[in-house]
Order: structure tokens, then C-alpha cells, then sequence
């Protein structure tokens, strides 16, 4: 039997401190012998050197020395973690839309477009089974052509020009959506539509009348996340009183300044304000037609999207012709592309997000370690296929693999939860349907019978929009009571937090291989184990696998039952009967015939109702 090493006698001597520091001073070796001489400069050397030698388990200050370090391979790779987690967030919630559990809103007025936007559908690219067994063979047979294309190029300056040109292309519009969004943000947080003051009475911002409104102390209690739509209502229509002392739209914490300067300049900054605040919330739409090709109508421009379009231009311009801050502009080109996946891509189920989940783990194994392919392409090709970060000399990178398959997989919790949120809002309505049958001859006195059963019918809650909120949660964080816009936006979140706390997990533990080994490490290969055992594991223990297996994003599911009214011959009775000939009037026909005028050529900008505002989505 070979001789016990000191570990094994620290067991057996019960010397758990002992134990730790030796662990640990392992530990550190390996990361001082992962960075060479050539990384780091004489003094780094010594200081890592001096910082191994200090460290002491009993002595807790020794640790900072050491974190002090080994600073600039934390700054690197939190950064390239921050980064990651970052266009995670914000592109899972710009993914949401209305689930299956969710009633689609009923416009209340006619050619309401805002409310039609509000209805919260988005066009997504959902994937097939077979998609996802087949994934990792496209994926493979793609990098396989890239390195091959570098072998036989020799010529990586001409190639990234090549690649970077494509994908500037590919960027102008995604990085565009990115930045402009980013600008709503930054709006909603400046300009919130309620927020709470220091007494915590709730107010709303009423930018058509230029007036803020306060809620009642006498408004009842707000609605639990469980409440259903007659909760909502009931908290829609709470008694809100005009603030006469407030004339900015600006939370108190904001408008403070103003009451420093003189009235007249104050009162010239309110105006501007409300004109401020009435152009970032408005979304137009262009209208054209041209008569015998047809009409086209593009919604949702915004100030917002048209300077991040802008901003994109410039982007590619200043990386692509000028090559000024290349890490910086990958960086936002890059995340602009990770931020766009995650909105057009969906996983349609768990199922087959868990097999695109294990074939690119497989994948990601073979071609890191056992193949040449993904080391060469990542350090050779210069574009935004990786986000990457340095300090004090050391540079890491991520690539976008890394972070757009665990992140399709994170959104779809985010929407799961969404889900289960207005699964737990369905009421069972009972319905008596009565059936007449008619019998005896039907051209003499005829006789009919009528039966009546009873039916269950559910009935869904209406879906409310929580995305462009984050002003409103943020100025409204003890906001009692609350309203139904803020109860929508912070419905409960398990299963999406224990995704992302599973990335953190996974990606570090990736990082610290990394460091430790000195060589390239597939990343999926610790996200994807982290993953699947955290969110099919909380279902496991909450019981809630049959739901989440059954859980699907197709259409397939998204039902509604429907009371139809009969006449006497058992025809169904229409309502309304005008869809047909307003569409005509909106495309510009003529309704009535071709002898009246008739639109030839039309170009029109359609801008918003002055009412900004839905009391229903508050």
C-alpha cells in the first residue's frame, strides 16, 4: 500500500483546517502556474509568488492579499460573466409574450391600435425535434468548413474582412434593436408612468393631461399574484385624486432640483418635460399603397428605435472602415446579435430545449477537446462570434454559443413562469347550454323540446404586458397598494432564477477549469449539466414535472372556449359583420363600387392618440 500523502493524514488526524489550507494552497499554485512569465510582468510575478507564500488558513487577512493578487483574472472573467448574464436578462424579458393561459385583449374601442400592440404576440422561429437532433451536426459541419477555409486561405487578414463584412450586415439591424431598446430603458427609468413617495402613496404620471394623479389611501388592498381578472378590475378601478403640487412628470427624487431655480425657468423645464416624455412614448406607423400591388403597414417605429438604428450605422461604420476600439464594438456587436436570438428563437418545449441542450454538449466536448477545430476558429477569426474582456495584460473570451443556447433555455423558464403566473388566474365558469330539437312535421305546427346541461367553461384572465416596466418597478418598490400593471410585471419568477443561478454556477465552474488546466474548455459542458439538473430537478421537488413535459410554445394549446348564439334555423348569429369592409377602407379600396374615387398612391405617418396612457395596463 503506498505511503498516505498529507491530505489523507489530515483526515485521518480530523484536521480540518488543516485540510482547507492545503487545498487552497494547491489551489493557488495551479492558477500561478496557469499564467506564464510572459503574461504578467516581473513584479506581478513576485507579488503572486509573495501573496502564495503569506497565505495562512488561520490568518483570514492573508485571503485578501491573495484575492488582491490574482485581481486581474477576476476583473476579466467577471466581466466576461457580467456581460453574459446582462444580454441574458434583458433579452429573456424582451422575449416575453402572451402564453396559451392568457386571454388575448379585447380591443374596447375601434381601430385602437395601441391596444392591438399591447395584445403581446410575437412572431418566433420554434424548433422541431428533428431540428435539434440535427443541430449538432449542422453546427459540426459548419466549424469543420470554417477551419478548413483558414487552412486553405492562409490568409486570416482576408478572411476576417470577409466575415467581418457579413456580419456587419447581420449586425446593422440586431445592434440596432439592442441599443434602442437599451434607450427605452433608460427612458422608463427617467420617465415611469407611477412611482411611490417617501410616505408611500402611489402616483401615476398623466401624460395626455400633463397632470399626476394619487391613489387613494381608501383603494383596497392590492390583488395577490394568484388573483384573478374581477381582482384586477377591482384594482383598475381604484379611486385616483389629482395632485395639483406636482407639475413635472418626474418622480419627487427627479423633480427636486427643479424647485432650486427660478419659477419661470422651472415651470419652462416642466413643459419641455412633458414634451419630452410624449415623444419617447410614441410609436408611430407608416402606412402605403399602391393600387394593384397592394398596402403594407409597418407598426411600433419609435424616437427610440430610429436613433438606435442610427447608433448601429455608426457602430459597424467606426469597426468595420475605421477598426477604433475592436474589443469594444465586438463586444456590442456581438451582444446586439446574442440580444436578437434570444427574441426570434424558441425552444417550443423542454423536451426538445433539453436535446438541443445535450447534442451541443456533446458537441462542444468533441470539438474543444478531441478535435483542433474550435480553438482554431475562435482565436483566428477577428468578428462578433465571441464577447471577450482583459486586465492587466490577461484576455479571456466567451463565445456567443456560450451564452445564445443556455440563454434560449433561460428565456423559455422566464416564459414558463409567465405561464404558470395566468395558469393559476383560470376560473372554471359553470355554463348552461340548452339544446332545442325540433319534432313533427316541419311545414305543419311543429312541436320542439328543449334540454339544458350543464358545462364548465374556462375562462382566462386578459394578458397584461409587463415588458418596458422597469421604471415602474424601480420607483415602486413599497408601492401598497398596487396596481394591475405592476402586479403583471412582478409575477413570481422560480424557475427563471434558478436557471440564471445555475449559469453563474456552471460558467464559473468553466472559468475556474480553465484557469487551473491552462487550456480551452467547452463551456456547455458545465452549463448544460448545471441546467437541466436545476430546473428538472425544482420540478421534481415542487411536482410540477407533468407540467413543465407538457409545457409548449406552439400554438397547439392556445384555446378558448366560445358561447355562440343560435337563431331559429340553428345558424350561428354574427356580431358585427363590418371586419371585411373596414380592412377594404384601410387598404385604401373602394367599398361601394369602382364609380367613386379610389386611393392610387398613398404614403402616410400615423402618429398616437393623445391618450399615452390604458388605465387597464397601469
Amino acid at each position: 500500500m503506498a505511503a498516505a500523502g498529507p491530505l489523507e493524514s489530515a483526515l485521518a488526524d480530523g484536521s480540518l483546517g488543516y485540510v482547507v489550507e492545503n487545498v487552497t494552497k494547491n489551489l493557488t499554485e495551479a492558477l500561478a502556474a496557469s499564467i506564464g512569465p510572459s503574461d504578467l510582468a516581473a513584479g506581478e510575478t513576485s507579488a503572486l509568488s509573495a501573496a502564495r507564500a503569506a497565505f495562512s488558513f488561520s490568518d483570514p487577512s492573508s485571503l485578501g492579499q491573495l484575492l488582491y493578487a490574482y485581481r486581474h483574472v477576476i476583473l476579466m472573467e467577471g466581466r466576461i460573466l457580467a456581460l453574459a448574464l446582462g444580454v441574458i436578462y434583458v433579452g429573456a424579458h424582451a422575449s416575453l409574450t402572451r402564453p396559451h393561459s392568457a386571454a388575448p385583449r379585447e380591443d374596447d374601442e375601434e381601430g385602437s391600435r395601441k391596444k392591438k400592440k399591447r395584445a403581446g404576440k410575437k412572431a418566433k422561429e420554434g424548433l422541431r425535434l428533428s431540428d435539434a437532433l440535427l443541430m449538432p451536426l449542422f453546427a459540426a459541419g459548419a466549424l469543420m468548413g470554417m477551419y478548413y477555409l483558414i487552412e486553405y486561405m492562409q490568409d486570416p487578414a482576408l478572411l476576417n474582412r470577409i466575415i467581418r463584412a457579413y456580419t456587419s450586415l447581420v449586425a446593422l439591424a440586431s445592434v440596432g434593436s439592442f441599443l434602442g431598446d437599451g434607450l427605452n430603458l433608460v427612458s422608463s427609468l427617467v420617465f415611469p408612468n407611477v412611482w411611490t413617495s417617501h410616505d408611500g402613496r402611489l402616483y401615476r404620471v398623466d401624460g395626455a393631461r400633463r397632470v399626476q394623479w394619487v391613489q387613494s389611501t381608501e383603494a383596497s388592498p392590492p390583488p395577490s399574484r394568484a388573483a384573478g381578472a374581477a381582482a384586477a378590475s377591482a384594482a383598475a378601478a381604484t379611486t385616483w385624486e389629482k395632485d395639483a403640487s406636482r407639475t413635472t412628470p418626474f418622480p419627487d427624487l427627479l423633480a427636486t432640483p427643479l424647485r432650486w431655480l427660478p419659477a419661470s425657468t422651472a415651470t419652462s423645464i416642466a413643459a419641455v418635460s412633458w414634451s419630452v416624455r410624449r415623444l419617447v412614448r410614441e410609436s408611430w406607423s407608416i402606412h402605403v399603397l399602391l393600387r394593384g400591388v397592394g398596402a403594407e403597414e409597418i407598426e411600433g417605429l419609435s424616437i427610440h428605435a430610429l436613433v438606435g438604428l442610427g447608433l448601429s450605422a455608426v457602430v459597424v461604420y467606426v469597426d468595420y472602415f475605421l477598426g477604433l476600439s475592436p474589443a469594444l464594438l465586438n463586444n456590442v456587436m456581438g451582444l446586439g446579435l446574442t440580444y436578437f436570438a434570444l427574441q426570434v428563437v424558441s425552444l417550443t418545449s423542454f423536451g426538445i430545449g433539453s436535446t438541443v441542450l445535450l447534442g451541443l454538449f456533446l458537441y462542444d466536448i468533441v470539438m474543444v477537446f478531441y478535435t483542433p477545430f474550435m480553438v482554431k476558429v475562435a482565436t483566428t477569426v477577428e468578428a462578433p462570434i465571441k464577447i471577450v474582456a482583459a486586465s492587466g495584460g490577461q484576455s479571456g473570451m466567451l463565445g456567443l454559443g456560450d451564452i445564445v443556447v443556455p440563454g434560449l433555455y433561460i428565456c423559455m423558464c422566464l416564459r414558463y413562469d409567465l405561464y404558470r403566473h395566468y395558469a393559476r388566474q383560470v376560473r372554471q365558469v359553470e355554463t348552461s347550454l340548452t339544446t332545442t330539437a325540433q319534432t313533427g312535421d316541419y311545414e305543419m305546427t311543429a312541436e320542439t323540446m328543449s334540454t339544458t346541461t350543464a358545462a364548465t367553461r374556462h375562462v382566462k384572465s386578459p394578458y397584461i404586458d409587463p415588458q418596458g416596466r422597469w421604471g415602474d418597478r424601480l420607483w415602486t418598490r413599497t408601492a401598497t397598494p398596487t396596481t394591475p400593471g405592476l402586479s403583471a410585471a412582478r409575477f413570481a419568477k422560480p424557475y427563471f432564477v434558478t436557471s440564471m443561478v445555475a449559469y453563474v454556477v456552471g460558467l464559473t465552474g468553466a472559468m475556474l477549469a480553465m484557469v487551473i488546466s491552462r487550456q480551452g474548455q467547452p463551456a456547455l459542458f458545465y452549463l448544460v449539466p448545471a441546467l437541466l439538473l436545476a430546473t428538472w430537478g425544482r420540478a421534481a421537488l415542487a411536482g410540477h414535472l407533468p407540467d413543465m413535459w407538457a409545457y409548449t410554445e406552439d400554438s397547439s394549446l392556445d384555446t378558448k372556449d366560445v358561447v355562440v348564439d343560435l337563431d331559429a334555423d340553428g345558424m350561428p348569429i354574427k356580431q358585427g359583420g363590418g371586419d371585411e369592409k373596414d380592412k377594404k377602407e384601410k387598404l385604401g379600396a373602394d367599398p361601394e363600387g369602382a364609380g367613386n374615387e379610389q386611393d392610387f398612391f398613398v404614403f402616410a405617418i400615423r402618429a398616437p392618440p393623445d391618450a399615452d396612457s390604458d388605465e387597464l395596463d397601469i
